[in-house]
């Protein structure tokens, strides 16, 4: 397939072109934001209607993606996270095509979880009041909404949390794999960190994008054209005490943390961790590469580039 990519030049982007190159799949990135703009209606048809000829299907990756930043700026991360996907179904159909398009959410829409409602299903309710989360909902229903009135095949992922090397250090795994590579040089005495017991269901970027793919492949041989919400999950929740833990024990310094007030959330649920049942009935898919080497990986890049 002729797969077309917004967001393909971000951390997540570069691992999923690889993962579609590998299976025998033509990428066509998106040009970054500098020459496309997620929300420009007009330049994403011209794009869709390029020289690469028409997409067999999209992956739409594009917009705000660390949900701080949402709550600094609200009002950004509905322009591009909610216009951003309504300019690329609008800009799809200005091309004449209805190609099956993969929509990256994010398990935030689930909020804080009840712990006796975990692990989270496509079914669990949908309860968060955070900027980032919000405009993830009104992504997830601008591309239903193309399903059901303009018949697009689609897919929304909710995906939980996931990390691997390349990621930028303001998400919290490669940010604690630099404090580790600090405290083994001896610059720092401890690690700072701020809600140490809370429990994640984290996964490795590469079979997360694996996920993409699959669902996108299964999505294509469908008959028909409908909406699918899908979670992508490991399953597992790890603490971010345990990574700590794990990191340290890999860079050979004893672990000695310190709750730094600044990083503590007053509001981080205790646990948050998915169901990939329907993902795995679909695919396949299971979770192939272990955390151990993941945090292994990520601990070697922050060491390679400090």
């Amino acid at each position: 397939m002729r797969v077309y990519v917004t967001g393909a030049i971000g951390f997540v982007g570069g691992w999923l072109q690889a993962e579609f190159r590998r299976h025998g799949h033509v990428v066509v990135p998106a040009p970054g934001p500098d020459e496309l703009e997620i929300t420009d209606r007009a330049g994403l048809a011209r794009w869709l209607a390029g020289p690469d000829g028409p997409p067999d299907a999209v992956v739409h990756l594009a917009g705000m993606a660390f949900a701080p930043d949402a709550r600094t700026d609200p009002a950004e991360a509905f322009r591009v996270n909610v216009g951003g996907t309504a300019a690329l179904f609008e800009a799809l159909r200005a091309v004449g095509v209805r190609p099956p398009v993969l929509v990256v959410g994010s398990s935030e829409v689930y909020g804080s979880p009840d712990p006796k409602d975990l692990p989270l299903t496509e079914d669990s309710p949908i309860a968060s009041i955070h900027p980032y989360a919000l405009s993830k909902i009104g992504e997830e229903a601008v591309a239903i909404e193309a399903s059901t009135r303009h018949g697009f095949p689609v897919v929304v992922t909710r995906s939980f949390n996931h990390t691997g090397p390349g990621q930028r250090p303001v998400f919290v795994v490669p940010a604690l794999a630099r404090r580790v590579i600090s405290v083994q040089r001896g610059e720092v005495g401890c690690v700072h960190a701020g809600n140490v017991d809370v429990r994640r269901d984290l996964t490795d970027v590469r079979d997360v994008v694996r996920a993409y793919r699959l669902l996108l492949e299964w999505l294509a041989g469908l008959s028909a054209p409908s909406a699918h919400v899908v979670n992508v999950a490991s399953g597992e929740a790890v603490s971010i005490r345990a990574i700590i833990e794990e990191m340290c024990g890999l860079a050979g310094v004893a672990t000695k943390i310190e709750i730094d007030d600044v990083l503590v959330r007053v509001d981080d649920p205790a646990e948050i961790r998915g169901d990939a049942s329907l993902l795995t009935q679909l695919t396949g898919w299971r979770p192939e590469i272990p955390l151990h080497q993941t945090l292994a990986e990520v601990l070697a890049e922050a060491a390679a580039t400090r």
